[in-house]
């Protein structure tokens, strides 16, 4: 070359940048597995956050609060040994988690050194499989809802219930069901062949698909129904009473889709003034939607000794007359109208009474105009129980009834929320009515300990965080690795 030099340059760089590269390679340090043939129990590293060690504290006595569903297991000496305990530490824990699957949940089981010690399992012991934990969730069913029972107990005992103004709501969960799976119960036929068979003889016909027809083949208890912005499908209904003092839910129920919200909510509302009287505690005020807004629920719930507050609706057109401004006189059983008339009854049935204004005097009636929207005279139906609805109309007027509906939906939609989202309960992985009842009452049973545990918890720094994410703040009042200080 012309300049050797730079070439005897080139080769030293060369060199260097080699014995740089080999110095990094010998700098690596390659793990050597060998497992010891003994370890010593502080040796074993587990999770720092404590949130199990959360749990015990929270919960107290296990072997109390899962006593109710001993009932549900053999006290012979045969077959598979099964702990309650553990079990209804494993449901817990899918909740808690968030893990739905019954064959993920018992893989982390597995796995996890904080879990087999919360569970009292050994390293060399067999933890239960999928199929295990799903036999043993069939069983709860009659008996989880005593487990919830005594949480609620507890929650009394923290201070956490009042039963001074309660809330109670229904919501639908998707069930694990297709439509495809539906089928004619005479005919056999699919929704598809069933509409085509009847547009073959009367093309102009209306074809729909109604419960008291069809069947789903894979869930029967599954029911069609639809949801607002939303196409029919197979759906659950639960429903959960909840005290507004801290969203403790009081009591918790599961029904077909096709069951009206009043019907629905006698049951959890009957269990849950048990579970108040239980702790000497009243219930007082029962808040609800419109979708309670009917006399008969009014009058239940003032049979339980406690006061009905529901939001209402109006029957009527827009700019009606509306029908509280008709006065009933019960010894002559006739609607008053506001010109001083009155509305004689005309028709009786097991369901409503209705009444109807005189023709003759109407057309000249000057409130006509606001009166009467079809035809030529005013008609009002009179449901059964009418005078507990007229009351309940009369408590939504208040300035401390306004306040108790607009605090609603802050106290009994939360927790179908979070279910929903870290509970599995938008569309469910379990199927019949007992199965999906177990699952969404353990929900309720885990909500209700998260609550207690973020009352234990010192909320100095994370008090700004809960009120902004109330979802993340529950969480993190039982995963977050603070010191637990319970409150006076």
């Amino acid at each position: 070359s012309q300049n050797p030099s730079l070439d005897c340059a080139s080769d030293s760089d060369d060199v260097s940048s080699l014995n740089h590269e080999r110095t990094w390679i010998r700098m690596i340090r390659r793990k050597q597995t060998q497992a010891p043939l003994f370890y010593a129990a502080e040796e074993i590293r587990q999770s720092a956050c404590g949130r199990y060690e959360r749990l015990n504290a929270v919960v107290g006595d296990w072997e109390a609060l899962a006593a109710p569903l001993n009932s549900g297991f053999s006290q012979e000496r045969d077959g598979r040994p099964t702990d309650p305990v553990v079990y209804l530490k494993i449901f817990l824990l899918g909740y808690l988690l968030n893990i739905s699957e019954d064959s993920e949940l018992a893989e982390r089981i597995s796995d996890s050194l904080s879990i087999r010690k919360f569970l009292a399992y050994d390293l060399n012991e067999a933890t239960p499989d999928h199929s295990s934990i799903s036999r043993v969730r069939s069983r709860l069913a009659g008996h989880v809802e005593g487990v919830l029972d005594n949480v609620v107990r507890i929650c009394t005992l923290a201070g956490l219930v009042d039963g001074k103004e309660c809330s109670v709501d229904s919501s639908l969960s998707k069930a694990n069901a297709s439509c495809s799976r539906l089928v004619h119960l005479d005919t056999g036929e699919t929704p598809r062949e069933y509409a085509t068979r009847l547009r073959e003889s009367d093309p102009d016909a209306k074809v729909s698909v109604k419960n008291r027809e069809f069947v789903c083949t894979t869930d029967a208890e599954a029911r069609l129904t639809s949801k607002p912005s939303a196409p029919p499908d197979l759906y659950y209904k639960v429903t959960h009473v909840t005290d507004s003092k801290r969203q403790i839910i009081l009591s918790a129920g599961c029904s077909t889709a096709d069951t009206h919200d009043v019907h629905c909510a006698a049951g959890p509302l009957r269990r849950a003034l048990r579970t108040l009287k239980l702790s000497s505690i009243a219930m007082g005020t029962v808040v609800a939607d419109s979708g309670y807004d009917d006399g008969n629920f009014h009058a239940f719930v003032e049979s339980l000794g406690s006061v009905p507050l529901t939001n209402h609706y109006s029957r009527g057109r827009k700019g009606q007359i509306p029908k509280s401004d008709f006065r009933y006189d019960a010894e002559q059983d006739v609607y008053i109208c506001p010109a001083g008339q009155a509305l004689k009854c005309f028709r009786t049935d097991l369901s409503k009474k209705q009444y109807k204004s005189k023709e003759s005097i109407c057309k000249d009636c000057p409130f006509k105009d606001g009166c009467i929207s079809k035809g030529k005279v005013r008609l009002i139906t009179r449901y059964p129980n009418e005078e507990a609805r007229s009351r309940n109309l009369a408590r939504c007027k208040t300035a401390e009834g306004k306040r108790a509906l607009s605090r609603r939906k802050y106290v009994v939609e939360p927790p179908f929320a979070h279910m929903k989202q870290h509970g599995g309960l938008r569309r469910l992985n379990c199927r019949t009515l007992e199965r999906v009842t177990v699952k969404f009452v353990i929900g309720a049973i885990a909500w209700n300990l998260l609550k207690v545990a973020e009352n234990m918890r010192v909320p100095a720094k994370a008090l700004k965080k809960r009120l902004v994410t109330p979802f993340l703040a529950l969480r993190s009042a039982f995963f977050a690795p603070r010191t637990l200080r319970i409150a006076a």
